[in-house]
């Protein structure tokens, strides 16, 4: 299996990168998943209730255990969620459970949540990975990070450097032992090997990282397939807005219309996407009609002029203004930097594009080190999302372990109410409240929408069974198994 990038941590307390999560998860799953319509499912909960607006309850699957063969019971459910909200974890999750009053223990395989308020997100968050017990406070933490136990179908066998990450099967997986006999993740950085290695019969699967340009390549090789579904995956154009032009809206929405998001999708990415206004997929509950900002290098003009910047020289002249880009060495994200660049050139706006190592890139972009830089969500369910990335008090900093998702800094009170009003009400006054919000979001312009890109997965034709997830999880090689005749791979 090729990633891209290494996972910045194999807990899931920590992970803030999709492939961190993603791995996780095939180790140290939760209560419950989101399926591809982003509604929950359980997962080692048999089910779940709402008691009342306050209180949620949930029973675990009979006879659950650990990858260390001890039992997972309600007792480790309190444990994991206490140690989440302990300030000695240091987890940047932490916050999301502030509204949690405490966890009851009802007996083995029941547990319950009690809330000091009605929130209506509460299932996305309790998908954390369950982890045992004497792991969930601080002194738990580095034995986690360097070999996770959790109960998930795949345990941990060996992670002896950042480039690779090898599990083998759970015997004691609820819905059975997974058929295939080991998997073995390898980093590969570079495009061009990541598509060599897949040539050449080297690797056996590539969710999401293979460029649309290279894919009809690929679909010509006899021992490969390319799987392809929509996805949710949200790639924009983030913003800081702390100080300098991007404080001033007027700049974002000239930006905005500067960008012509149909041809690259057509041309970089092959119509494996479609263009968006806002962080919801068309397929979400929540998703609401928008405004956004269509393609006007004339309004672009008009609104440059009005904050301050007007074209000294005319086309062809010096620049309105010059920033700075920041993206990942990803021949796909370095191709969408540099075409940036020139649409927004035709707008007397001059870019300096950087591409960077991605462990580089993120820690920049999580400290607030650019001005512009290209992201994407690497998956979009529930809508309280749009709360984590746009609150005012999720900007990333100390108190939150630089793990806040608001990475433009973006401090509006009016969407803060917005958006808190929305965590607190039922779904049917939700979805009207998330609308307004993204009206509001259109006002502001804190990043660039550009599309949702599909859920890609290059398959060798030894491993059958495997369905790319809309989220780009790595989860259905739960259900996956090698071909007949075929062998594991020698180390």
């Amino acid at each position: 299996m090729i990633l891209e990038s290494p996972p910045d941590s194999l807990d899931d307390r920590f992970a803030l990168t999709a492939n961190g999560q993603r791995l996780a998860a095939l180790m140290t799953p939760g209560l419950l998943a989101f399926d591809d319509a982003s509604q929950p499912v359980p997962v080692l909960a048999e089910s779940f209730r709402e008691v009342s607006p306050t209180l949620m309850e949930f029973t675990l699957r009979p006879g659950l255990t650990f990858h260390d063969g001890t039992a997972l019971t309600a007792e480790d459910v309190k444990a994991t969620f206490d140690g989440l909200r302990d300030a000695k974890v240091r987890s940047p999750r932490a916050e999301r459970f502030a509204v949690l009053e405490r966890v009851e223990v009802v007996d083995a395989r029941t547990v319950r949540f009690h809330l000091k308020r009605p929130y209506a997100p509460l299932l996305a968050e309790l998908s954390v990975g369950i982890l045992p017990a004497e792991r969930t406070g601080a002194d738990g933490v580095v034995a986690q990070g360097e070999h996770p136990v959790g109960a998930g179908p795949f345990r941990f066998e060996s992670h002896p450097d950042e480039e690779h990450l090898t599990l083998v099967p759970f015997e004691g997986w609820y819905a059975g032992a997974p058929a295939l006999p080991r998997l073995r993740f390898r980093v590969v950085r570079d495009e061009t090997t990541r598509v060599l290695e897949l040539l050449k019969g080297r690797a056996d699967l590539a969710v999401n990282v293979v460029s649309p340009a290279v894919l009809p390549v690929l679909e010509r090789e006899p021992h490969l397939r390319v799987l392809s579904r929509p996805g949710t995956g949200f790639a924009y154009v983030g913003l800081n807005l702390r100080e300098g032009p991007l404080a001033d809206v007027r700049v974002r929405r000239a930006l905005c219309h500067l960008v012509d998001v149909g041809p690259v999708v057509e041309h970089k990415l092959h119509g494996r996407a479609r263009p968006s206004a806002g962080l919801l997929p068309r397929a979400n509950w929540a998703w609401a009609e928008s405004a956004g900002c269509e393609y006007s290098p004339e309004e672009a003009a008009r609104l440059l002029d009005e904050a301050g910047y007007p074209d000294p020289d005319g086309p062809g002249g010096r620049p309105r203004l010059t920033l700075s880009l920041k993206t990942s060495t990803d021949r796909l994200r370095r191709a969408v930097g540099l075409v940036l660049k020139e649409q927004l050139a035709r707008g007397g706006v001059e870019v300096e594009v950087r591409a960077l190592e991605f462990g580089t890139f993120f820690e920049d972009v999580r400290r607030g080190r650019f001005e512009l830089f290209t992201l994407k969500w690497a998956s979009v369910m529930e809508p309280d999302l749009l709360r984590g990335a746009f609150d005012s008090a999720n900007v990333p900093g100390p108190e939150n372990n630089w793990g806040g998702f608001n990475r433009g800094g973006l401090k509006d009170a009016t969407l803060d109410a917005l958006l808190e009003e929305a965590s607190r009400a039922p779904r049917e006054e939700r979805k009207a409240l998330y609308a307004e919000a993204q009206r509001r979001l259109d006002a502001l312009m804190p990043i660039l929408p550009l599309w949702h890109e599909d859920s890609v997965a290059v398959v060798s034709t030894r491993l059958e069974g495997f369905e790319p997830s809309a989220h780009g999880l790595l989860t259905p090689l739960a259900r996956a198994r090698l071909a007949t005749g075929s062998r594991e791979r020698a180390p």
